[in-house]
This record gives structure tokens, sequence and C-alpha cells, in this order.
């Protein structure tokens, strides 16, 4: 009797454990967008690898397309940043393909023409059951949607115009209760300035247009949307941030940054924050109607030159990065609530908008974070990339850390530049691609050291083996008695 008992204990434990971890991984949201969500920018639950010793390079796929221009054919590079949902991996490639991959193996699942895709900055979505991609024409901006599973087109949005001017997109898609939104732009080819755009809204389960908001003097280039409660918040290329309702665009606030914004939004901590592309962090108090309050606004230190990462908050700490094309900046963290530099990184250089897992996050290690960047690459006068160019950094930070701690994660076997942000896929598999059109895979290794004190953590799996096999042995015993 006494072993029976100690036998349904073990198994009821076991049972706990099993439960417990099914729970904890179930908490963990896809990455089914830019930034991943835009109600919790930039931040995923997701046990990514904490270290290069935990870190494996899982796959690496080359995905690019042959192209011809007068009478020369030429390898083009480009993939859209990808989104992990599920099992899953979707992004675009310049070729005019969306694909499906497994995320495990990076192997194509499924793929479906999606002519006119932006060549560099294909920025799709995931929400309701569909995905969705950009496409631009001399007719003007469109979104198509694709069934999720099968990759089979469901609609097609009609054109976007600004009067009889055809749009450009670049701005990230974001997806939201059964609706997209997205910002356009037009450039004027002499001084690239972005003079006029589009910001809309489309009714996922239709493509009819909802709303939309034509800009008479900037346009939305990498500019993306935070949504406050029942309103969404965007930024222009000239700093107007604008607040609209979701329901109805109906514009609720307007306040200015201060210069030039070329990135997306964060909303946190009853504030809204903005990366200028002078160099500086803005923030101002917002609520959940979209009510942005400019008589609260304050502004960082400048940090740099030419910031167009978006900034990422969480536990009142701010992480934003720098460098990129022609830009020097540091990677930041800062006091979210008076936008005072905590410490700076000079030796990250990256476009990425941060990455931030809060998996690891406990009251005994003061919410210790791991941040991850990619850094955007450097090359001599023969455009030789340096063997480090495209490299992931993580970066461990937690309350009270005023010293930077970071280290490459993984290098790519192709040096290349990179502007791209990181994906979290639910079970910590990041992913990002370089401009040698390498889509990368990085996994965690089994043996894992645990980032809060050192020791090697013991799995589920390996906790249930070990009481099944106390059990077993107990009822060895017992027979032998």
């Amino acid at each position: 009797m006494k072993t029976k008992k100690i036998t349904a204990m073990l198994c009821a434990l076991a049972l706990v454990v099993s439960t417990t971890v099914a729970a904890s991984a179930k908490s963990n949201e896809d990455w089914a967008q830019f930034l991943g969500s835009p109600v919790a920018s930039g931040l995923t639950a997701a046990k990514t690898p904490v270290n290069a010793v935990a870190a494996k390079s899982e796959w690496a796929v080359k995905h690019t397309a042959t192209s011809e221009y007068n009478g020369m054919k030429f390898e083009n590079n480009a993939c859209g940043t990808p989104i992990a949902v599920g099992n899953y991996v979707y992004l675009t490639t310049s070729g005019g393909t969306l694909l499906k991959l497994n995320a495990a193996t990076g192997k194509t699942i499924a793929t479906t023409d999606c002519k006119n895709v932006p060549l560099y900055f294909s920025q799709i979505a995931y929400g309701d059951g569909k995905i969705y991609v950009p496409q631009q024409t001399t007719a003007g901006v469109q979104i198509s949607a694709f069934d999720a599973n099968s990759l089979s087109p469901v609609w097609q949005s009609s054109e976007i115009t600004y009067g009889t001017s055809a749009q450009q997109i670049a701005s990230p898609i974001t997806y939201y209760n059964n609706h997209i939104y997205f910002g356009t732009y037009t450039q004027d080819a002499a001084t690239y300035a972005y003079t006029s755009g589009v910001y809309a809204s489309i009714d996922t389960q239709t493509g009819k247009i909802a709303w939309q908001h034509e800009n008479t003097t900037a346009g939305y280039y990498w500019n993306g949307g935070a949504v406050t409660g029942s309103a969404i918040a965007v930024s222009d290329s000239s700093g107007n941030i604008t607040a609209y309702q979701l329901s109805d665009g109906t514009p609720v606030s307007t306040v200015s940054a201060g210069g030039p914004v070329s990135s997306t939004l964060c909303f946190a901590e009853g504030r809204i924050y903005a990366s200028l592309k002078s160099g500086s962090i803005y923030s101002a108090k917002a609520d959940s109607t979209g009510m942005i309050y400019g008589s609260t606004a304050i502004k960082s230190a400048v940090l740099g030159n030419s910031i167009t990462s978006s900034p990422v908050v969480y536990n009142g700490r701010l992480y934003v990065a720098g460098g990129g094309y022609g830009a020097t900046t540091p990677f930041s963290v800062l006091n979210a609530s008076d936008l005072k530099t905590i410490y700076q990184i000079k030796d990250i250089q990256s476009q990425s908008s941060p990455l931030v897992t809060t998996a690891y996050a406990t009251d005994s290690n003061k919410q210790q974070v791991y941040i991850y960047v990619a850094k955007y690459g450097t090359s001599d006068a023969n455009y030789v990339y340096s063997k480090d160019s495209s490299s992931v950094y993580v970066i461990k930070d937690s309350e009270g850390q005023t010293k930077a701690s970071y280290e490459t994660l993984f290098t790519p076997s192709v040096a290349q530049s990179s502007s791209q942000s990181l994906t979290a896929s639910k079970d910590g598999r990041l992913y990002y691609f370089n401009d040698s059109g390498t889509l990368y895979a990085i996994g965690t290794k089994p043996a894992l050291p645990s980032p809060a004190t050192g020791e090697t953590p013991v799995s589920a799996g390996v906790v249930v083996m070990a009481l099944s096999a106390a059990a077993i042995l107990i009822l060895k015993k017992k027979n032998k008695v």
C-alpha cells in the first residue's frame, strides 16, 4: 500500500510538472507582425538562447531571385521581414513570392505568387487566419490577403493613392482585432523628401478600406502604429504623432515630436515613445482613448545621429539601437520615466529594433531581460564586409544595472550588411536575414546554463523521466522483498 501511495505521488508530481510547463509554453505568443504585437511592442515570453554557448545554428536557407536589366542578369537578394506563427515562418521574396516554411527545418511548405512586393522592406502580418502582404504598382498601394494554411488568395484591396499620386509602402502592417493599419508615402526624386502619404485601415473580413486619411505634407516610411486601447497612434515622416479611433478613424489628438520620425511608436507604461532621426527619444503621457498630452512631453539628450530603431520599453527601462547606414549611434538604455541615459554600448552599431525576452525575468534576478539586435555591417573600399557583419548581439539588463553586459550570440555564415530586426517563435528560435538573401534560424542547445544562477537547469522532460525512474526503482525493490 505504501509503495502504491509513493508511486501515485510521483506520477501526480510528474503531471504537475508537465502541466506547468505546458501552461508556460501556451503563454508565449506568435511573432505575428513587425515587433511582435502592437500592444506589447518588441516583447516576447519565449525562452530564447541567452549566450553564445547556449546558441546553435539550426538552419540557413538562401532565398534569391534572378533579374534582368538591359540584357544583364543579376541576383536580387532582398527578402521581406519574416514572421513566426505556430510551427511556421512566413516571408516574401523580391521575386514576388510568399513563402511558408517549416520553422524547425527551414524547408518550404507552400508558396504562392505575390507580385509587386516592395523589394527591401516588405513588412507582412498575420491575423484572423490570414497573411497580409503589401504590394505597390504605378496605380498605387494594395494589400493582398492569403489563407495562412494553404496560401490561397482570399482578397485584394483597392489601390490607395494620394489624389493622382501613386503611393509606395515601407511601413509595417499592423494587425489588431480584425483590422489592419498601415501608412504609405510618395517621395521627391530630387530631395528624397516624403511629400505626401495616406494612413489607412482595412477590414480583414472583407478587404474593404474601413477608413483612410491623406497627409498633405509628409508620408509614412518606416512609421508603424501602436495601439493604446481604443485608438492607434502613428507618427509621420515630419514628426507629427496622431492617434485615430480604431473604429472609424476619427482623429483623437495630435502632437509634434519636434523632428522627423522614421520608426514604429511604442506605447508602454502610460506613455508614447518615438525615436527621432535627429538622435533623441521623445515621450509624452497618453491614455487608452488615444489622447496624447503634449504638455507632458520630454525629450532625451542626443544619443547619436539618425536613429531609425523603434524604442522598446520594459519595467521602466527603454532600449533603442543606433548605427546603420551613415550612422554611428550606440545602443542605448534609458530610464523610461525621464529619458535620462543609464548607459550606452558604443561597440554595437545596429539598425535593428530591439527584441526583448522577458522569459527569464523574476523578482529575485531584478527582472533580468535579454535583448537582441543585429550588427549593421562594415565594408572596405571594395565592398568586402567584415566577418562579423550582421552578427547578432545579446545584451543582458536588469533593474539598477548601470554597466553594459553583452556578447556576440551568433555570426552568420555569409558576411553582409543587415538592417533587419529579429523575429522570435514560441519555442525560442530567433530568425533574421542579411543582404546575402540568407534567412537564419538560431536555436538553443539542449544543455543550457541557467541565466539566473549559472547552474545547469533540469528540463521538464528530464524531471518527468527521473520521477518515472524513481517510481520503477521503488517497485523493483518492493518486488525483491
